[in-house]
């Protein structure tokens, strides 16, 4: 009986051990592959050496500075301003960062939480920019945005959020299950290859389907490539920031900072996203001043799908 038990626990073990190495073989193979085509080294970027990690920026034309910060995503980048760079940077000096764990910037072994991003803005805006500057932002990273702005006014001058995430969704805080997936995911071959399977290609373009783009024909395959090497650049680190995200880390209550902002706040907003005025309002309802547009035919990156439309508004605010 106990040979046989043994022989059970050896078998086991060998079969576990094997998958293991199954597994980091396939890890390899796939961020190789994500990653072949090196789409985002192709664009002159800089590197602010920033406490917690090199940060990649670019800096485009001259004037007043405004600075565009992506959506706080695992797949994204400032490839995701491609289509309005051009023509801002005629009148401005254009700004554009890849935040930490995101794109070309470094992908630190750690959970990365919201406190962390307001800082990483505003000590941007002091130390490499260091001039009054206009803020474009996108999605979830409106949150770290607006607390920046509300702990040191002096450096902003106008926000604009473009489809920011609901007051509700940033309010939401850590929980058990929350804490379960954060402990999976950060198990070095078992949580990459999870991580592996959510940010498939196939998952990316579903989401340029179903939320990114309104128009589903519109969708260039470049950009799904862009994204979906953004989301394997960093081997077994890359996933630490959607960890952050599963685990709610990068979330904040944003009601005090909303209310105690006196910086012009703009939005534009998707008429076609669900729940999107009942969102707005919200902001409103916490501070009457927020003035917001409604853009048509548009989903979650109208600057990518209608970049003439959202430049429009951004020439009226800047």
């Amino acid at each position: 009986m106990k040979n046989k038990k043994l022989t059970i626990a050896l078998t086991a073990t060998g079969l576990a051990s094997a998958t293991l190495v199954s597994l980091f073989a396939i890890n390899k193979v796939i961020g190789k592959i994500a990653t072949s085509k090196d789409l985002l080294n192709t664009r002159n970027k800089e590197i602010f050496n920033w406490r917690f990690g090199d940060i990649s920026y670019s800096v485009t034309g001259e004037g007043k500075p405004v600075l565009l910060i992506h959506n706080l995503k695992e797949d994204s980048s400032s490839i995701e301003w491609s289509q309005i760079i051009p023509e801002l940077s005629l009148n401005h000096t254009v700004y554009t960062i890849d935040l930490l764990g995101c794109g070309l910037s470094d992908r630190p072994d750690m959970i990365c939480t919201s406190f962390m991003y307001t800082q990483l803005v505003s000590d941007f805006v002091r130390d490499v920019i260091k001039k009054k500057t206009n803020i474009v932002v996108t999605g979830k990273s409106a949150a770290f945005v607006l607390e920046a702005c509300s702990n040191e006014p002096d450096l902003y001058g106008d926000l604009i959020l473009i489809n920011p995430d609901s007051i509700r969704n940033f309010r939401k805080a850590p929980s058990k299950r929350t804490k379960t997936a954060v402990f999976i995911l950060k198990l070095k071959i078992i949580g990459t290859f999870i991580y592996h399977m959510m940010c498939r290609k196939k998952k990316i373009y579903n989401y340029f389907e179903e939320d990114g783009f309104y128009d589903k024909e519109n969708i260039p395959e470049a950009l799904v490539d862009c994204y979906y090497e953004a989301a394997h650049i960093g081997g077994m680190n890359a996933k630490n920031l959607y960890t952050s995200l599963k685990g709610r880390y990068t979330n904040v209550n944003i009601v005090r900072a909303l209310k105690e902002i006196n910086n012009n706040v703009h939005i534009l907003a998707s008429e076609e996203l669900p729940n999107i005025r009942k969102n707005m309002k919200e902001y409103q309802y916490h501070n009457p001043a927020v003035e917001v547009e409604y853009l048509d035919y548009v989903k979650e990156l109208p600057q990518l799908e209608a970049p003439e439309k959202v430049l429009d508004y951004l020439k009226i605010y800047m």
